[in-house]
């Protein structure tokens, strides 16, 4: 292909995006027919990490409030903070508020894959493939790393802003304007929303990179000369040097203009960070979790039909090699890399130099040189080094950096494609690429399924149970009565019953959740020994629990706690796969109740008469003046009010919101009003505004 004939390529007409955008669709709707037919994701991270979120956000998007707080994981989170909810991202603000839960998640997941699907083939078109190999690239890069990360919601919806920050970044440096830079400013910041902030980065670093590198950051800004004309003209190499370094300063100052946009979002999760497991001295948090050994590798040429099956699936740990073996652990999701293999023969096929010359015109080295920087990265090996630098300690999961490999390949594929076709009609390029993907698409889905992927689509979704679930209706009658609080093996899935429950799955969390504490037992582990145990009982109590539930029955029961029913149970038997089996709650004979007094007895009576998950409100009567807790955790951001007269607390941190209450008869309010939310929004409120007023059209501003 000539460079002008290339060129010719990058612009595609109405029909093209027509044509990518129903290709896109269907799709999307042929892999996750399940979800389309009104099913749901069961597995992973789905129900013990998301689905609590969403049913919080939802509940109070109903309300017309904003959820800042999740009072129902254990003692409390700040909810606007971990960004994995993504509250303030568009999407979320929609779906959440007109669907219930499982209809808006689904929505929410066949939305991204085909907006994925489309941004990718209009940032491949951009890389000078054709019209049928932009939709290879796409159909690669797309369904070859997200669909085994199913399981991981905040994959797909941060995985579709890296083709269009990078086509936005293209665009720019092309033709450098006010409206391109605000557009790529923008995606930065909608990106950030989005939540789980791994993807961002790598998506910054990414667009960074291809200004440096790419050809067309060489050109002259606002100059005459196209592609073809500049890559013949006598461009020096300082002057090509110089317009690089322009090209990744405006690039940078659109990551910082998107970061300013996303504050909101930023400054809270950046305060939660200082007070969590990952602040530097908690030995849970190890950011080379998640890499990618060196031996994974090989799932380029073996996947599916040896790497993935289920045999090597148990013996993935032998094939380590030893002297590059890394002290953090993996898993086969984090890990995995697969192009297709037609996919990688294409790629391969650079090796000769009579299609590197016919590449020589395109972004091919720039694709390669970033592949190869993604991998290696993913190994871990850098990691004990680059943590030190800002941005790269924050995270965990180098293997997610294959992310970068994965387009990078695709696109590289898709140019040799075109190479190898030159001379072929367009009709039988046509139906040669169709079929390489149509075979490949079949390829690439083998390889997602399980045992590497970690969930799975269900014709019935768990969340439709809660409607029958007599664990649901027994745990809401005292709930009205009293506080419930869980305890549940499946650590947040108590949440989805609309009650507290322990223990907690975060992923970036207060630290007190990450204390050196035993971990709660939420199974007898011997049928001769007591359940809960004496000291187990001292810790739920502490923690105010009310109720014990597991799916086996507890042959010696603690003589504080009786049991309330058995049964098979239409929500957590879905959840778990386990059929028509019995599930038994307990309750606590004599909880410690939310609300308590030191010393004891000069509690005389106490009663909530407000509670909702960023406001509380209740009403005691003290013999005494006493310290009262309210046994849920203290965080910045939480202030009482005492018959409505501020009141400084007596705790700053810990399992216990303390104040110090004369005698008689009081209404105490805590209301969760945090400053990191108030100045983020300040401050994103004030970025818009002056990205609008930056990007205004020129006759305006002079007006």
């Amino acid at each position: 292909m000539t460079p002008a004939s290339a060129t010719l390529h990058r612009v595609p007409s109405w029909t093209e995006w027509l044509i990518a955008c129903v290709i896109g669709c269907c799709l999307s709707a042929f892999v996750w027919q399940g979800l389309l037919a009104g099913g749901g994701l069961v597995g992973g991270d789905t129900y013990p990490y998301f689905f609590p979120q969403k049913q919080m956000m939802a509940e109070v998007f109903a309300r017309g409030e904003i959820p800042l707080w999740h009072d129902r994981t254990s003692l409390g989170y700040p909810l606007h903070a971990e960004s994995q909810a993504g509250i303030f991202y568009p999407t979320n603000q929609i779906l959440y508020r007109i669907f219930d839960i499982n209809s808006a998640y689904n929505a929410s997941v066949l939305l991204h894959y085909v907006l994925a699907f489309l941004f990718t083939w209009r940032f491949a078109k951009s890389q000078m493939t054709t019209q049928t190999s932009s939709l290879l690239v796409a159909t690669v890069f797309v369904y070859g790393w997200f669909p085994v990360r199913v399981s991981l919601e905040w994959s797909i919806i941060g995985g579709v802003w890296f083709p269009l920050c990078l086509w936005m970044v293209d665009r720019l440096l092309e033709k450098p304007s006010r409206a391109r830079w605000t557009c790529l400013a923008m995606c930065f910041g909608v990106h950030l929303l989005a939540g789980h902030f791994t993807l961002a980065f790598i998506t910054q670093l990414t667009c960074l990179a291809y200004a440096l590198l790419s050809r067309t950051a060489a050109l002259p800004f606002g100059g005459d000369l196209t592609r073809s004309q500049a890559a013949d003209s006598a461009v020096t190499q300082n002057a090509a040097r110089t317009h690089r370094w322009k090209s990744a300063g405006l690039v940078i100052a659109a990551i910082v203009c998107g970061i300013l946009i996303a504050a909101v979002q930023l400054i809270p999760t950046l305060e939660l960070r200082q007070l969590s497991q990952r602040d530097g001295s908690n030995t849970v948090f190890n950011p080379a979790y998640g890499h990618m050994p060196p031996v994974y590798l090989t799932q380029l040429v073996a996947s599916w039909w040896y790497w993935h099956t289920p045999e090597m699936a148990m013996s993935r740990e032998m094939q380590k090699i030893p002297f590059l073996m890394m002290d953090a652990d993996t898993n086969p999701v984090e890990a995995h890399l697969y192009l297709g293999l037609i996919p990688l023969i294409l790629v391969c096929c650079v090796l000769r130099e009579p299609i590197r010359q016919r590449l020589r015109h395109t972004q091919w080295r720039t694709w390669a040189i970033l592949s190869v920087a993604g991998i290696v990265y993913s190994f871990g090996w850098l990691v004990p080094l680059f943590r030190h630098l800002p941005g790269f300690g924050f995270f965990m999961g180098p293997g997610r950096y294959t992310m970068i490999a994965c387009l990078g390949l695709a696109i590289i594929a898709g140019l040799v494609l075109d190479v190898l076709q030159r001379r072929q009609r367009a009709i039988i390029r046509t139906l040669i690429t169709v079929g390489i993907t149509a075979l490949t698409l079949a390829d690439v889905l083998k390889s997602a399924e399980p045992p590497v992927c970690d969930a799975q689509v269900v014709p019935h979704p768990p969340m439709d149970g809660l409607r029958d679930s007599w664990v649901a209706r027994a745990l809401d009658e005292d709930d009205q009565k009293s506080p419930v609080r869980l305890l549940l093996g499946g650590p947040n899935i108590g949440n989805l019953y609309g009650v507290s429950s322990v223990p907690q799955y975060l992923g970036l969390g207060p630290a007190e959740y990450f204390a050196s504490e035993p971990v709660l037992e939420t199974q007898p582990t011997s049928q001769e020994n007591n359940f809960p145990s004496a000291e187990q009982m001292i810790r739920l109590k502490s923690m105010a629990v009310t109720h014990v539930l597991t799916s086996d029955e507890v042959k010696c029961l603690s003589d504080e706690c009786v049991l309330v029913a058995n049964g098979p149970d239409a929500f957590l038997n879905r959840v778990w796969g386990r059929g028509g089996a019995d599930c038994f709650l307990y309750r606590i004979k004599q909880p410690k109740f939310r609300v308590s007094a030191t010393p004891e007895a000069s509690l005389k009576d106490w009663s909530m008469t407000f509670h909702r998950p960023s406001e509380i409100e209740f009403q005691v009567e003290l013999a005494t003046t006493a310290k009262v807790e309210l046994c849920e955790l203290m965080f910045p951001g939480w202030n009482a009010f005492v018959d409505d007269q501020p009141t400084k607390p007596v705790t700053s941190s810990g399992f216990g919101r303390t104040l110090e209450i004369a005698e008689g008869s009081h209404t105490i309010r805590w209301i969760y009003d945090p400053r990191s939310f108030r100045i983020g929004a300040l401050i994103s409120l004030t970025a818009s505004l002056g990205l609008a007023i930056f990007c205004r059209p020129r006759g305006v501003r002079q007006r």
